[in-house]
């Protein structure tokens, strides 16, 4: 009995740093925070939640609970000291963030083949790859739209960050970055100005609700594409980030040493919390 309770504890203090990473990670420039859903298994039972509602909650209700506070928490509690870290060092903030992702490609890679990988599969993965790389470089050399720090430019705010967590790999914070608006959402959300989060948080919530089924349809029908597309997504972001200026700039004989361990400390965490998360849900199940 006492170790059937100490696993449900550790499980939903899991849940808890799960949702915190997220949410730290959809204030990171070049992170996406449906990417790290995914790669933490939230992903699924979020669409569910969000597709239908009422069996969605009586199933996932204390994932989506203690998920929901971390993300909160992450996402209102550390939107200024994140502007802070990327301020006093951003390219070992973001080799930490992409180690985590880096972590997680094993068991997307394992879940992704769970119901086969057919040529379609590969085709998706390679197509999806291009066009988010393809995505990522007009963001940052050849767009220079810029949004509005006002109520409407909140709200689109909340479009894009909705996708970002619809859309596995789709980076709402490097939109956003490139389109002059992050800084004053960031400081916003910080210092928590209902003029900030009120319009962002009513236009994402009616992103995420319109476009959940639709995304839960794709993978209940097209589950290997669907995962393989997602990979591509997750792959295409990485390197991206690795590419971002402000990492090739400072990367020196000095420099390099730091970055490499950031990296592997990322990706040793991000492995921890899958087989972690995949063992301490086995062991449920099993109870």
């Amino acid at each position: 009995m006492k170790t059937k309770t100490t696993s449900k504890v550790f499980r939903r203090l899991l849940w808890v740093l799960q949702g915190l990473i997220v949410g730290i990670g959809a204030i990171l420039p070049g992170v996406s925070g449906g990417t790290l859903c995914y790669a933490f298994g939230i992903y699924t039972p979020m669409l569910e939640v969000l597709s239908s509602p009422i069996k969605g909650i009586r199933k996932h209700w204390q994932l989506i609970l203690f998920v929901g506070l971390g993300g909160a928490a992450g996402f209102l509690g550390f939107s200024g000291i994140t502007a802070a870290l990327l301020a006093w060092n951003e390219p070992v903030v973001l080799c930490v963030f992409i180690g985590l992702i880096l972590g997680t490609v094993p068991e997307l890679w394992h879940e992704s083949g769970e119901q086969g990988r057919g040529k379609g599969s590969f085709i998706a993965l390679g197509v999806s790859f291009v066009c988010i790389a393809v995505l990522f470089y007009l963001v940052g050399s050849v767009w220079t739209l810029t949004i509005p720090a006002n109520l409407l430019g909140f709200a689109v705010c909340g479009v894009i960050w909705g996708l970002s967590f619809i859309v596995p790999g789709f980076s709402s914070s490097t939109l956003l970055l490139f389109f002059g608006i992050y800084e004053a959402m960031s400081l916003g959300i910080s210092r928590l100005e209902l003029s900030v989060i009120l319009p962002l948080g009513v236009a994402m919530l009616v992103t995420v609700l319109l476009l959940a089924r639709l995304m839960r349809f794709v993978f209940s029908s097209f589950h290997s594409v669907a995962s393989h597309a997602i990979l591509g997504f997750v792959l295409a972001t990485t390197l991206m980030m690795l590419l971002k200026d402000c990492i090739l700039s400072t990367l020196s004989l000095t420099t390099a040493p730091i970055y490499l361990l950031c990296l592997l400390c990322g990706a040793g965490a991000g492995f921890g919390f899958t087989r972690l998360s995949e063992r301490l849900s086995a062991k449920t199940e099993r109870e």
